[in-house]
């Protein structure tokens, strides 16, 4: 399990929330975005069970409440999509178009990893725009 600084990855969230202010999309889905982004960064604190790739993130989902599913799911996500690994099918959320917590840590961790590397994290996040055009799409992304 990898070790996350959480100060480095608050940080990378705080870039993030004020990228969201300043994009050029309705105000619901500016809440809808925030709200994702907030489940990632919560979710990375408390279970960061993840293999991170630049091109894609594999994470596991531990739910905390009853569900008709039993134990863990697993999701594979990017810029472009998000789906389920031990499901064959899209993530749910993805597919009803929606932004998903999954692909939301996708990015947020792209920032972190980006900042700890040496490139700034300022440059790094005016790398990664949050356009509804390229991020609600449900075309599927072959993860490649």
């Amino acid at each position: 399990m990898l070790n996350i600084d959480i100060e480095q990855l608050e940080a990378a969230f705080a870039l993030i929330i004020e990228g969201i202010k300043k994009q050029d999309m309705s105000a619901h889905l500016k809440k809808r975005w925030t709200r994702a982004f907030d489940k990632a960064l919560r979710s990375l604190i408390e279970q960061p069970y993840f293999a991170w790739q630049p091109e894609r993130l594999l994470i596991v989902s531990v739910p905390k409440e009853k569900t008709k599913e039993m134990g863990c799911r697993f999701y594979e996500a990017n810029e472009s999509a998000c789906r389920r690994m031990d499901q064959s099918g899209l993530c749910q959320a993805f597919y009803e178009g929606v932004p998903c917590w999954h692909r939301a840590a996708y990015l947020l961790l792209k920032i972190y990893f980006g900042a700890g590397s040496g490139e700034g994290s300022e440059r790094q996040s005016r790398q990664i725009e949050i356009s509804p055009e390229r991020l609600l799409s449900t075309k599927v992304d072959t993860f490649g």
